[in-house]
């Protein structure tokens, strides 16, 4: 005879499965804490290679994950998931990897007004394709932030070139390159995933939009033996009086995923402060955009 749990063969989950699983696990994790304040859940892991999907709505997001089979022929990646679930939980969402996970619709699903509306839709029994199978939705005030930590090596780069313009000098050539050999740079070694990795690294000096003949050029490389210690070579040129070049080299050794565990503190004091303050998501996104390489929310 089956038991309760083994009713169901999850061998090959659907992502409805796995949504209803993590939301579990969410909930279970605060009821063991006894956690009384706002919840952030915080996603740490390796990168992931971009997903081949962009939500334009909540409503398509949500569809795709109710009506998916067992073959998964969509592209949902697991950041993805674990978002779905903070919301449907109400808890908040900090992308700290620099994959897709953010998306139009996914911010729509972080909207208080919109799980407001999915919440009384269910209530009065009616059917639309975001709100047939999930239930006990959470209406709190919940956040999604990102993208991908701004720490180490990308913040000092930032500082650099505005230690470089306050001189006087015009930035033309950022040549940068690091290796370590940890997991998530192993991630890297795939094409697809290191493309997600270099659209953050490139599109860090976006604030000087004026300069658009700076040519910034990020590589990565996967060394085993270096582990978690990453070294990071950046060659800075500039043009300084009469246009003579000026050149700037900064060489940097540091544990890679000690400097994100400050910036994960920081994100979750943040969500619960802002929550309990009942700020808008715009007001959050702008508070917190010194975390990220890419600011979205």
């Amino acid at each position: 005879t089956k038991t309760e749990d083994e009713d169901e063969d999850n061998t090959n989950p659907t992502f409805l499965d796995k949504v209803q699983h993590l939301r579990k696990d969410i909930r279970n994790f605060i009821q063991k804490h006894n956690i009384d304040g706002h919840t952030t859940v915080i996603w740490s892991a390796s990168v992931e290679r971009p997903a081949d999907i962009d939500f334009k709505t909540a409503d398509e997001l949500l569809d795709v994950i109710q009506n998916s089979d067992s073959s998964n022929k969509y592209d949902i990646s697991p950041s993805i998931m674990y978002a779905v679930a903070a919301a449907l939980e109400g808890c908040s969402f900090v992308n700290g990897g620099s994959q897709n996970t953010l998306s139009e619709g996914m911010s729509e699903l972080y909207e208080q007004s919109y799980r407001m509306k999915m919440k009384d839709n269910n209530d009065d029994d009616k059917t639309t394709p975001s709100t047939t199978l999930f239930s006990d939705i959470s209406t709190n005030i919940a956040y999604i932030l990102g993208t991908d930590y701004k720490a180490g090596q990308t913040k000092f780069k930032t500082a650099a070139v505005e230690y470089i313009r306050t001189l006087g000098l015009t930035p033309r050539v950022i040549a940068s390159s690091n290796h370590l050999g940890n997991n998530d740079m192993l991630n890297l070694t795939s094409k697809k995933t290191v493309q997600a990795k270099l659209r953050v690294k490139s599109n860090i000096f976006g604030p000087w939009k004026e300069e658009k003949d700076l040519d910034h050029q990020v590589r990565v490389m996967y060394t085993d033996f270096m582990l978690d210690e990453k070294r990071d070579v950046v060659e800075y040129t500039s043009l300084a009086f009469l246009h003579c070049p000026h050149t700037m080299l900064t060489y940097t050794r540091c544990m890679d995923s000690v400097l994100c565990v400050p910036l994960m503190i920081d994100a979750a004091v943040w969500c619960d402060y802002f929550a309990r303050c009942g700020s808008p998501s715009a007001r959050i996104a702008r508070g917190t955009a010194y975390l990220f390489k890419i600011p979205e929310g």
